[in-house]
């Protein structure tokens, strides 16, 4: 006769939990060499190559490198977004690390291999130390200046830390009846976020995600939120934070033109941190600023918006390339100037303002 109560089963890692998890171990691992990262990357368009690289010391680095050509057919070139994890000056793990990106790039026949290290400006000359001579600087792909918010101490030292016009505005927020809450349903969350999202387009002229896109990033990346302020019953802002091992990403986010004087995208931001505190992260990184104070700048209140909330400036590492063919690098240089042209008209057509 079988037992009334079954023994449960163990239940065995996914390789998405083995690869974050070994990931999570490195003292760089960033959102962007995760698993969920490399599916999202995936659907849009991109080669995913995931290297175990052994690393001396029994230890495994894990590798997220990306694939494509700069146009159909031709060869492709390789980026590594936010990695490798190693420290700056981990000498044995970076020689490994370059030697599985070096034989990727011979087998795929890659032009170059752009390497952008989750690291500050001060790590900047280690990590030039390791690469060599023969890479050279370039400009990044992510946001090379950001504002990232240490999360220490709960809520409490989280709005001391905040400025206090940001500490104002999640107060005001609260005492005139914006409600944030978070959506567990995926699509419902993703259909809300894209409308706020598309509001924003329209507004300051830029490219924000689709319903679609977002709803993958939510299935894709464990733990990713979208945080939702409501008005009498208005959804009016909006946002999506991913966690990943210590940090919390602040990925995408929009609003509505209506309600804006009761502050409700200060109160989703500092509901965001609450989640990533409860996901046991330390940091909370506002992902993207301006590098300038001027108020010249388009994007001046977004800086204040982001430091205002205890943002503290963050500056990056920065990128590095290495060119691998550089005849056929130089042949495809012209293609990729016409492919950046061709999007930068086809965004100021979605403005109204090109010709």
């Amino acid at each position: 006769m079988l037992p009334d109560v079954l023994p449960e089963r163990p239940s065995v890692p996914s390789p998405a939990d083995i690869w974050d998890a070994d990931l999570a171990r490195w003292p760089h691992a960033h959102l962007l060499q995760s698993h969920g990262w490399g599916a999202v990357q995936a659907a849009t368009g991109w080669a995913v190559h995931r290297l175990r690289v052994a690393a001396g010391g029994g230890r495994v680095l894990p590798i997220t490198a990306l694939s494509a050509p700069v146009v159909p057919g031709a060869p492709p070139r390789v980026y590594v977004p936010r990695g490798p994890a190693c420290a700056p000056g981990d000498g044995p793990a970076w020689t490994a690390a370059l030697a599985a990106l070096e034989e990727l790039a011979a087998r795929l026949g890659a032009v170059r291999v752009t390497v952008e290290p989750s690291a500050t400006s001060e790590d900047a000359p280690a990590v030039a130390r390791e690469l060599g001579a023969a890479w050279e600087r370039v400009e990044t792909v992510q946001p090379a200046h950001t504002a990232v918010v240490d999360l220490r101490g709960g809520e409490a030292a989280l709005l001391a830390r905040m400025r206090p016009k940001g500490r104002y505005n999640v107060r005001l927020a609260e005492r005139r009846g914006v409600v944030v809450e978070e959506v567990t349903d995926l699509p419902l969350a993703a259909a809300r976020l894209a409308r706020l999202c598309a509001a924003t387009e329209r507004r300051q002229g830029i490219v924000l995600p689709s319903a679609a896109h977002l709803r993958l990033v939510l299935t894709a990346l464990p733990g990713s939120t979208v945080v939702l302020a409501g008005v009498e019953g208005e959804v009016v802002a909006g946002a999506l934070v991913a966690p990943f091992a210590s940090e919390a990403v602040y990925l995408y986010g929009g609003s509505s033109s209506r309600h804006r004087e009761r502050q409700p995208s200060a109160l989703v931001q500092f509901a965001a941190m609450r989640v990533a505190i409860a996901a046991g992260c330390s940091r909370y990184d506002l992902w993207g600023i301006p590098p300038t104070a001027g108020e010249d700048h388009p994007w001046h209140g977004l800086r204040q918006f982001k430091l205002n909330l205890g943002g503290a400036e963050q500056e990056a590492a920065g990128a590095w390339r290495r060119s691998r063919r550089p005849v056929a690098e130089g042949a495809l240089a012209g293609a990729e100037a016409l492919r950046h042209a061709a999007r930068r008209l086809r965004r100021s057509l979605r403005r109204g303002d090109g010709a």
